[in-house]
């Protein structure tokens, strides 16, 4: 199963959805269930606006494969 790293991000860089959803005209209730994973499906574009807000380059380093048996 895919899933969004984007709590540990947020954590690390001392962010909060709220912010995040200001800095990237994202909805909050969009970014808070991108930050708990419960989306069903993320747009290529949400996706675009939160990796460039934040500098990130690589998709991996939001983004991670987790078995489901784990």
């Amino acid at each position: 199963m895919l899933r969004l790293k984007l709590d540990k991000i947020l954590y690390d860089r001392r962010m909060n959805a709220n912010q995040l959803s200001e800095m990237t005209g994202i909805r909050y209730p969009t970014i808070l269930d991108m930050v708990k994973n419960k989306s069903k499906a993320w747009s290529p574009e949400n996706l675009n606006k939160i990796m460039e807000t934040l500098n990130i380059e690589d998709v991996g380093e939001l983004i991670e494969y987790v078995s489901e048996d784990a």
